[in-house]
Parts: structure tokens; C-alpha cells; sequence
């Protein structure tokens, strides 16, 4: 989406009366604005004297949305010399409403709500000096910025959380009515996206688990005359230390939510009890489609029947965790206990205590026994998540477990056997770690005596289709939905897009689609913005192939699919830019893409840093109005 609004400065020149009016507002310190609402985020958009600023979804408009319940020109604001706003509809299909009637020109005033299809606009006040941006950020800018802060926690060792909210009640409740109450509770480095009309989402920054819920505490407190607001929880490295996998967390907690208990935390510590066979959580159960994925769990078949180590080795978000409960209720064990541990979610100085226990008195707070995870399974499974993540001295304590099969509590000298069965798993390149010395070489040894690799979801395109079909019932199921169908462009889309979150990725993107879908099925404008810039970015290679002359690839080349990928799109929006003299609007306009999410590839694959951002730098500004500099890329 990109917008042209209208900004209002010292020295623009008013239209005749407009400099009376323009003065007495100047000196009452009070701008009508339009904040307007929609399911990629907000824009705000400054109105002047006597200029109509039409919105639509299209080209002509001033202010353009990509929202297929607007008309190409939908409506027109134009502020008036009594401070209030001229509101035309401009033969609209799905009509214009100000403060809920139907209206072909009406005046809305401060405080007003008008609503264009899907699209909800908030009249409202600025003071000249105040900041442009309406504190909203679109999901995908949120989601991009909850990916960078979870890879520097890990790093530094510290803390984020993400908060879902939405009002409570049956009926929806738009944002609009209720984001101030969150606003007044945040932090001035916490940051708001739009999840969708009825529901942000906010990202708390250094904020642990315990300090993430006082502040939902706060947000969740009645206010005369307002909802109830209910809250959903999720913090890294407690829930989980990934952001799909947060996210997805934050929203099951939402889900959990009710009246009677507004904030809802997921989960309550490092591991969980997976209880015997026949348990397995609804919508966790395998796909398997593919020539690969049937190949994985023939191999499980055969492991199940024995008790040796396995270790699985995928990309986040692959479904390690499914193969690893098909591995224990298919095994003698299944009517014993599975139970899953997050290695990254447990303190470095509890790891011990956590896996093995400690009688009471080991240390500060051990007021009294208490059984580890090993004795805790007897007799069944334990599935170390993110076994990389250990310590070395962790390490040490595993690897005499599997070759003991017996553990000692903190605290203890006697050791007390144990009967499990140990399934790890991993994102990371344990070899690698050995040669470096942070994981264990003979760890590593007695781990691996059988090894499973997951394939990424992009190696297994059969199974995007089902998968995504799961997921949507499963979404109709928790947000009362009845989403029938997924268009078949839109699955095009779903089948062509890399999936870097793989399964993970996919459920959360369903979920979402499934809530800001209109009508019974889901269209391709329900999909993020990032799935819709990877078609149009498709497409745009697609129609080049056709007149560009055959190349093979080099033979050596070890950059991968995804690699070419990513260098003929950094390729494809250099071009753009050159086209359009570094002026991002019009490039992303020539993209088809939002301006945004333009801003955000660049950003990702370092066009700037490769050298893009001055190999041709504009020598004036661009006659759309907007410079095309290369500050621009450090937005």
C-alpha cells in the first residue's frame, strides 16, 4: 500500500479563505486528521484547507489501500472553514458511514468515525509538532521487528515477550475504541501491530515472562464504559525461542483468555508433559504427502521399535517435535509418559536442576525434593528440544545419563536409575559446534547413533495444500469462524512462497488469514505481505525468463535455491529503483508492492550494503514529490 497524504507546512499556500482558517487553527493548536484503520496497519493522513484527499483502492486516489472491500475512488475528505470534514462518497459499491449512516456527503467532526467497506477512519487532532505516525505498526513490520529482537536476546542473553489483545465478548470490538487504554500501560520502547481489526499485537522489548504479565495485568484492568480486554502471553526464553513459535504461543494463550481471567500466559515453564499415547494435541497430527516425508517416518516405524537415541535435525518450525510424539506412541513405551523440554527456554544455572532434580536444601529455594525430568518419564520418553542450547557442564551430566542410566539429584550423591527413552533435536550444526568446542564431540557421539533429517517445508510443496487445510479448520474452530475454502490463487501463492518458518510459518499465517478473511473463503489480499510481495516478485522473474535468453546455472554453484532466489529479487527491485531514480514510492508502485514492505527487503537483503544504494544516486528530487536519497534506506 502506498499513500500520498497531503502534509501541511509554513510555507505551502493556502487556497483562497484557507489562510484565515489555516491561521485560526494554528493558533488553536488543532489539526483535523484522518487515522485511518485497515488490515495491514494505519495511515495517517493530514487534511488541508479546501485540497480533497481521496480514498480508494486504487490509482487515481490520493491515499491508496489495498483493501478489496474499497472502490478504485471510494470517498473524498476535504477539511472545511468550521474544522470539520466534508465526507462525499463517490458512488462507492459498499458505501460510505458516518457514525453508522449511510451517507452520499455528510460532515464528520473531531471524534467521528467513518467507515469505507472494511476500511474504519477516526477523526481526529494533531498538534503541529506532534509526530506523524499514529504508533501502529502493520503486522508484518511488528513480526520482522519481533524476529530481530528474539535473535539479540538469544544472543545477549535477555528477555522479549509479545502480548495479544483483543475485547472480550462475542461481538468484535474495533481497535479504534480501545487502543488507547493499551497505549497508556506501554513502555515508550514497546511497539503495536495491527493483528487484525479487532485485535494488536505488542512487542516488550527486555521484558521478562513476570514482567510481560504485570503489564498485561494493567492493560486487562476495567475501565468504566470501555470492554473487557483480554490478553494472551507469550516472553522468549520462557514460552519458546523463536518468533513463529512465540507468536503462536502468545496466540493460543489469547484464545485461553476469558472474562473471568483476562491475562492468559503460555506456557508455565521449560517443559511439558506430553501424558501417554492417544494424547497428542489436536492439529499436531503428521502429513505426510511427500516422497521425503513418507521416507521419514518409514525410518520411524523401524525406530520405534527399538530404545536407542535419535536425533532430529530440521529448520525451525519443520515439526520436529510431531515426528518425535510418532516416535514414542509407536513405540512399547506409549502408554508411558513423553516429556518435551526447551533447552533455550531453561536458565543456565537451573539446567541441572531442571533435567536431573535436587533435594531439598541444594541451594537457595529448594524448600524441598523434587524429581527431574528423567524420573519424571520413567519409562517413557524425554524429547530435549533444542539440545544445542545446552551448557557445556549440562552436556556432561547428559552424556553420563545415557551411559549410566542413572541420574543423581542436585545436592545428592546417590544415584537413582532410570528407564527413557532420549529423542533430541536441533536447528544448529552440532558438528560444527564440536570442531568449535561448545558442543561435546562424544555427546554428539551417543546422540546421533541414528540420525532423522526433516526436510523443509519447501522441499515437500505436496503437503503445503493439506497442511493449510488443517489449519484453517482448526482456525474456524478457535475463532468462530466459517471460512470454507482457500482461492486458488491464493494457494498458488502458498505453494511458490520459501517458507523460511516452514509448518510453523504456515499455521500462523493461516490463522491470521482465517481471522481478517471476509466472506467463506481466503483470497490472496487475506495472505501477509510478504507472501503477496514473493508472487508479484515471481511473477515479475516469470515474465523476464520469457524474453531473456536460457542460462544453466553454474554447476558448482552452493548458494542453493533459496540463495538465487534472493539475489534475482535484490536484482529485480535494484532495477525498479534505477527505473524510478531511488524513489521508493514509485518503485513500489512499479513493484505492485507496498511501500513498506519494499522498504523491508531492501533492508533484508542488503541492498544498501551491497552497494546498490549509490551506484546510481538521484541528482534531484523525483517530480512525484518524494526524494529518492539514499537516507531513504535507513528508514
Amino acid at each position: 500500500m502506498g499513500s500520498r497524504a497531503a502534509q501541511i507546512t509554513e510555507t505551502m499556500p493556502l487556497p483562497p479563505g484557507g489562510r484565515e482558517v489555516g491561521a485560526a487553527m494554528r493558533q488553536a493548536r488543532k489539526w483535523p486528521t484522518l487515522l485511518v484503520y485497515h488490515r495491514d496497519g494505519t495511515e495517517l493522513v493530514e487534511l488541508r484547507p479546501g485540497v480533497g484527499q481521496v480514498i480508494g483502492r486504487t490509482s487515481p486516489s490520493e491515499v491508496q489501500i489495498d483493501d478489496d472491500s474499497l472502490s478504485r475512488q471510494h470517498a473524498c475528505f476535504t477539511l472545511l472553514e468550521s474544522g470539520g470534514v466534508r465526507v462525499e462518497d463517490l458512488g462507492s459499491l459498499n458505501g460510505t458511514w458516518v457514525q453508522g449512516e449511510r451517507v452520499t456527503e455528510g460532515v464528520a467532526r473531531i471524534g467521528d468515525e467513518v467507515m469505507l467497506g472494511r476500511v474504519i477512519i477516526t477523526i481526529g487532532e494533531r498538534a503541529p509538532e506532534a509526530s506523524l505516525l499514529p504508533g501502529l505498526l502493520s503486522f508484518e513490520r511488528l513480526r520482522s521487528t519481533l524476529e530481530d529482537e528474539v535473535v539479540r536476546a538469544r544472543f545477549f542473553g535477555r528477555s522479549a515477550a509479545i502480548l495479544m489483545v483483543r475485547a472480550g465478548g462475542r461481538e468484535s470490538v474495533h481497535v479504534s475504541r480501545w487502543l488507547s487504554r493499551v497505549q497508556a500501560e506501554l513502555r515508550p520502547i514497546d511497539k503495536v501491530g495491527l493483528y487484525s481489526l479487532d485485535a494488536v499485537a505488542v512487542l516488550l522489548p527486555e521484558a521478562t515472562l513476570g514482567v510481560a504479565c504485570d503489564i498485561a495485568h494493567k492493560i486487562s484492568e476495567p475501565k468504566e464504559g470501555g470492554p473487557t480486554l483480554l490478553v494472551g502471553v507469550a516472553a522468549s526464553p520462557e514460552t519458546a525461542t523463536s518468533a513463529e513459535k512465540l507468536l503462536e504461543g502468545c496466540r493460543a494463550a489469547l484464545q485461553r483468555a476469558a472474562s473471568g481471567r483476562p491475562v492468559h500466559s503460555m506456557p508455565g515453564g521449560p517443559w511439558t508433559w506430553g501424558g501417554p499415547s492417544g494424547q497428542t494435541p489436536t492439529g499436531e497430527q503428521p502429513v505426510v504427502e511427500s516422497a521425503a516425508m513418507r521416507q521419514v517416518f518409514m525410518t520411524v516405524a523401524r525406530l520405534a521399535r527399538s530404545s536407542i537415541p535419535v536425533l532430529l535435525q530440521g529448520e525451525t518450525g519443520t515439526g520436529k517435535e510431531v515426528i518425535a510424539r510418532a516416535l514414542h506412541e509407536q513405540s512399547a513405551r506409549h502408554a508411558r509418559p513423553m516429556v518435551c523440554v526447551n533447552c533455550g527456554a531453561i536458565p543456565q544455572q537451573l539446567v541441572e536442576s531442571t533435567l536431573f532434580g535436587y533435594e531439598r536444601g541444594a541451594f537457595t529455594g529448594a524448600v524441598q525434593q523434587q524429581k527431574g525430568i528423567f524420573e519424571a518419564a520413567e519409562g517413557g520418553t524425554v524429547f530435549l528440544d533444542e539440545v544445542g542450547e545446552l551448557p557445556l557442564a549440562a552436556q556432561a551430566a547428559l552424556l553420563r545419563v545415557l551411559e549410566t542410566r542413572r541420574v543423581a539429584r542436585v545436592g545428592s550423591t546417590k544415584e537413582i536409575d532410570v528407564d527413557v527413552r532420549l529423542i533430541a533435536a536441533t536447528h544448529r550444526d552440532l558438528e560444527a559446534m564440536a570442531t568449535s568446542g561448545s558442543f561435546r564431540l562424544d555427546l554428539l557421539f551417543r546422540l546421533n547413533t541414528m540420525t532423522l533429517d526433516i526436510p523443509p517445508l519447501r522441499e515437500r510443496v505436496e503437503e503445503i495444500e493439506p497442511l493449510a487445510m488443517r489449519f484453517l479448520e482448526l482456525a474456524n474452530q478457535a475463532n468462530e469462524r466459517r471460512i470454507q475454502r482457500i482461492q486458488p490463487d491464493a494457494l498458488a501463492l502458498l505453494r511458490s512462497y520459501p517458507w523460511s518458518g516452514n509448518v510453523r510459518e504456515l499455521r500462523n499465517a493461516i490463522e491470521r488469514a482465517v481471522v481478517i478473511a471476509e466472506g467463506d473463503s481466503i483470497s490472496v489480499h487475506d495472505l501477509p505481505e510478504r507472501v503477496r510481495a514473493q508472487g508479484r516478485i515471481g511473477s515479475h522473474a516469470a515474465k523476464e525468463v520469457i524474453v531473456a535468453s536460457a542460462e544453466p546455472a553454474p554447476a558448482n554453484d552452493a548458494g542453493g535455491l533459496r540463495s538465487r532466489m534472493q539475489n534475482y529479487e535484490a536484482q529485480v527491485i535494484v532495477e525498479a529503483l534505477r527505473a524510478c531514480q531511488w524513489n521508493q514510492t514509485e518503485a513500489a508502485r512499479k513493484l505492485e508492492m507496498p511501500l513498506r514492505t519494499l522498504v523491508h527487503r531492501m533492508k533484508v537483503l542488503g541492498i544498501k550494503k551491497l552497494g546498490f544504494g549509490t551506484a546510481e544516486p538521484p541528482s534531484q528530487p523525483h517530480p512525484g514529490g518524494e526524494s529518492g536519497s539514499d537516507d531513504e534506506l535507513d528508514e
